[in-house]
């Protein structure tokens, strides 16, 4: 059995950030310092709140930890950034198996609740090339990345790393303009460093409707100009999937994309999975009535939508493969035929009687074709 302290405690919103920054180096100086550490594990409750699960081998080494307190400057600078103390509990771990080798993990890449991803590891040591998912849902917080799970799944069975990543979107602080695109950019380039496991020379986007643009978009960032959002990408991208792609922002635009968000009540496409956020329906209903992409770009800013546009971007060297269904009743298919055939290495993928949410389906036929590219572009080809 060992000791389990549970400490729950406040953060102010402007001090989050520098509270993960100092979080490795006081588990270090913890590891290093504090006899019979085993393990500490933070949990955000709300944005103010967190809850810090940290193991102990027995009483005595809980108690000596106490009685040094901030005793390493590493550990006083984790302390530091406190608001203060909401409660401190003691338990007894009775599953003492050993944890295994930790395949899937959730990591911070900034301090908003939304700024974060899962990162999956297959077995094995690595490096293992990395995919990348950027989920939809009209790029509002109704939806989350829980939509690509099953792809995870699948390609983690494949032998690739997979970060499937979360953003700040419309119906959340920070959403939109230039915050959504930010937080794209800054997850992709999180992954320069994040693992030694990862081989970030192998690096594949793959994005789902609205997340289909927003993974065009990153993978085009090398072309963006000094004052664009996302300019200067740590990570360039071997190739880019985009499945459904809501990829041509102005037909976008004038289409009203999105407006289908002001009726709650209205038919949603097959297979769409329920919103994750409800409570959002009614203030983004309120907005949505002339369609999504003005909340996405903060209005109908020309210079804005050119830099934001995969269509401006397109001919930028990425190699592209873009799938879309003929029956797809929320993106047209025609955005992702264009939007390949003006790539400068671009592939389309039309299903036959796909629907929106058969091409995110790892049992649907026209998987193993998207899985075959990827390996392709990876160096993996017939793996499974």
């Amino acid at each position: 059995m060992s000791v389990i302290e549970m400490t729950t405690f406040t953060v102010a919103p402007e001090n989050t950030q520098a509270m993960l920054d100092a979080r490795p180096g006081m588990v270090a100086a913890f590891r290093a310092d504090r006899r019979g550490f085993r393990s500490a594990r933070l949990v955000r409750v709300d944005e103010h709140t967190w809850l810090d699960f940290v193991e102990w081998t027995d009483d005595a080494a809980w108690d000596e930890s106490k009685a040094k307190g901030a005793n390493l400057p590493a550990i006083a600078a984790f302390f530091g950034t406190i608001g203060g103390l909401v409660g401190a509990e003691r338990g007894v771990r009775y599953d003492d198996a050993e944890d295994g080798p930790r395949r899937v993990r959730t990591i911070a890449y900034g301090p908003e609740p939304s700024q974060v991803g899962e990162l999956y590891l297959p077995e094995g040591t690595g490096p293992f090339p990395v995919v990348t998912l950027v989920h939809g849902g009209y790029w509002t917080a109704l939806w989350d990345r829980r939509q690509l799970t099953g792809v995870a799944d699948d390609l983690v069975a494949r032998g690739y790393a997979v970060w499937n990543v979360e953003y700040r979107r419309i119906g959340e602080p920070g959403g939109g303009w230039p915050g959504t695109f930010l937080d794209v950019a800054a997850a992709v380039d999180a992954l320069d460093g994040m693992d030694p496991a990862l081989d970030t020379s192998r690096v594949v986007l793959l994005g789902h409707s609205a997340g289909g643009h927003l993974a065009a978009w990153a993978a085009h960032r090398g072309v963006l100009p000094p004052a664009a959002p996302g300019a200067g990408p740590k990570v360039t991208p071997v190739g880019l999937v985009t499945l459904a792609g809501a990829l041509d922002l102005e037909a976008a635009d004038a289409a009203g994309f999105g407006a289908v968000l002001a009726d709650p009540a209205a038919e949603p496409p097959k297979d769409a999975p329920e919103p994750t956020r409800p409570e959002l329906w009614g203030p983004i209903a309120g907005t949505a009535g002339a369609g999504v992409v003005p909340l996405l770009l903060g209005g109908h800013d020309p210079e804005r939508r050119g830099w934001a546009s995969p269509f401006e971007l397109a001919d930028a060297g990425v190699p592209v493969l873009a799938v879309h269904g003929t029956a797809d009743e929320a993106v047209p298919a025609d955005w992702s035929r264009r939007y390949a055939e003006k790539a400068g290495e671009g592939r389309y993928v039309e299903v036959d009687g796909g629907t929106h949410f058969d091409v995110v389906r790892p049992a649907h036929p026209v998987w193993p074709a998207v899985a075959e590219w990827i390996g392709l572009r990876t160096g993996r080809a017939g793996a499974r």
